[in-house]
């Protein structure tokens, strides 16, 4: 069958053309040196975007020894990224791929035959856990005997990343709330009229609740991007799981003057699970929905068994762009802003690497946007 593609070329080279481009970089002694020396993730790429030279520093973050075991493949390929495998041309060739940093740094770079840095979000797997990697991608030509190859070379900024979208939350969500608190609170000590003073107390009551909340998550969500997160199962009800999530949200600025209701035929299933991560995630996805509601809307729940699968679903009524859906559970995008996009980041990392899960969504004029976490009924052991 003919490989497609909806984006970048699905020309492969062979793998004696591998080869001989392998030992044409290796021959580069001045170059080999240097290369080896640099700090940083490298490889270099031939025309068709695939590695013939690697450093040591990227067979480390494979935990492989030798450059072999990846000649020939293309970036998002042995990072295991997802949409590499959409289409049978690999990486570079899915529609996701026209939104791809890395994609799209490399095809500028051999287009204007020069140095090209661009910013990029991967999610792919490292011995069997999801990982995701906010990238500063360096796309450099550089000529071997008369033919073009390109130096791409890949530095981790998450630190910097995460650092940006905590200073967002910590010092300007989180002051707002705590000067409304303020604000609040000083007027309570002035207000005389019990009512008024009893709303205010509920309201005073109700913001510090949605501070500590959002210190909760981050710390848990840095736990777990650390692998530090422990993981406690017991037995759980899903009706009860997914009404005290609605009840939480319900308190949240997000559902204010928004509808949220439960499937009536949602099943009512006895399994195992944590608790307090599965809760988190339904928050998640329930804030999520409702941030895409407009005031007075309604956003629908459920959930449902099929065998030993149980499928918690969120839906509301707008669909996402294109461009939305190919990057939903990335960190750090959003399409509210830069800083954000925690959320359906963390919905995956939680539910992929913690509660040995599933997530999908699907997003279109029909059904709208529904999201769905299924775990399984019996949590499986390692």
């Amino acid at each position: 069958m003919e490989n497609k593609t909806h984006f970048a070329s699905a020309e492969r080279s062979t793998s004696q053309q591998i080869l001989d481009e392998y030992k044409i970089a290796g021959s580069q002694k001045f170059f080999t040196e240097i290369f080896g020396a640099m700090t940083g993730i490298g490889a270099v790429i031939d025309k068709n975007r695939q590695i013939i030279y690697s450093n040591d520093e990227f067979l480390s973050l494979l935990g492989i020894t030798s450059v072999d075991l990846i000649l020939g493949k293309r970036p998002g390929e042995v990072l295991s990224c997802p949409n590499s495998f959409v289409e049978t041309a690999g990486c570079g060739t899915s529609r996701a791929c026209a939104y791809c940093g890395v994609v799209n740094t490399i095809l500028e770079s051999q287009e204007t035959g020069r140095k090209t840095t661009k910013e990029a979000q991967i999610s792919g797997m490292l011995n069997g856990k999801n990982k995701n990697w906010d990238l500063k991608v360096i796309s450099t030509p550089i000529v071997f005997n008369g033919d073009t190859f390109f130096v791409l070379i890949l530095q981790d900024i998450s630190e910097s990343k995460r650092r940006i979208a905590l200073e967002k939350i910590f010092f300007h969500d989180l002051l707002n709330s705590i000067g409304g608190l303020y604000g609040i609170l000083t007027v309570l000590k002035e207000e005389t009229n019990p009512a008024q003073t009893r709303e205010l107390i509920n309201l005073s009551e109700e913001t510090s609740r949605n501070i500590i909340e959002e210190i909760l998550v981050q710390r848990q969500l840095r736990a777990a991007e650390n692998g530090d997160l422990s993981v406690s199962i017991e037995l759980a009800n899903s009706i009860h799981l997914l009404d005290s999530a609605i009840l939480k949200i319900g308190f949240h600025e997000t559902g204010k003057e928004k509808r949220i209701t439960r499937s009536e035929d949602s099943a009512n299933v006895e399994f195992e699970t944590d608790k307090i991560l599965l809760q988190r995630v339904l928050i998640n996805l329930i804030k999520n929905a409702l941030e895409e509601t407009e005031i007075t809307g309604t956003i629908s729940t459920g959930v449902y068994q099929d065998g030993d699968q149980i499928t918690f679903w969120v839906k509301n009524q707008n669909v996402m762009p294109e461009d939305v859906q190919m990057q939903i559970f990335k960190r750090s995008f959003s399409s509210k802003g830069e800083g954000r996009g925690d959320g359906t980041y963390s919905i995956k990392l939680l539910t992929e690497n913690y509660l040995k899960g599933k997530v999908s969504f699907v997003s279109n004029n029909t059904v709208g946007t529904v999201f769905s976490v299924i775990v399984k009924s019996e949590f499986p052991s390692d």
